[in-house]
């Protein structure tokens, strides 16, 4: 008799040796595993200390609030923070620290879908010009003070990213 241990031993030794049995196993993991999407936003500091905010197009709970966007499929979110802020606001930005990850739900006004949220703390580097057609406006705001609602998840992140902030310099 072959025990369960040794038959998943066996199918794991032949997906390692022929392509088939991988892409059999790599089918099979796509139609069952979760999918869950990602999001990465960016706390972006400049010299004077204040972080920058921007009224997203598209966002209807809380329009103003930190850039970032959607994680692509193998993107490191380090890499979708470089690449949205250079999109949307021709910025180049030191991605540092994350300093959040959160389930991110909706309110009745969302258009996001549910989604895991991570804030990571940057400096800015260079850059600055005329927003996308994703941005509104933007601003540098005082983290502790922003003039505009922001989404707690998101403001959780720019208070954590502020104390880094003021440790660093």
């Amino acid at each position: 008799m072959v025990s369960s241990g040794d038959l998943k031993r066996r199918v794991r030794a032949l997906a390692g040796e022929f392509a088939p049995a991988r892409w059999a196993i790599r089918i099979a993991a796509r139609i069952v595993a979760p999918r869950h999407p990602v999001g990465a936003v960016g706390a972006v500091f400049d010299d004077a200390g204040r972080v920058l905010i921007v009224e997203h197009a598209f966002r209807t709970d809380y329009p103003w609030g930190l850039p970032g966007g959607w994680v692509e499929r193998g993107e490191d979110p380090r890499d979708t923070l470089a690449r949205e802020l250079q999109e949307e606001l021709a910025l180049d930005v030191e991605v540092k620290d994350l300093v959040g990850c959160a389930v991110i739900g909706r309110v009745r006004t969302s258009t996001h879908p549910v989604h895991l949220g991570l804030a990571y703390y940057c400096r800015l580097r260079s850059g600055g010009g005329a927003p996308s057609a994703e941005v509104l406006a933007y601003e540098w705001a005082d983290a502790r003070n922003p003039l505009h609602p922001i989404e707690p998840f998101q403001q959780r992140a720019m208070l954590l990213a502020a104390a880094l902030n003021n440790s660093v310099g």
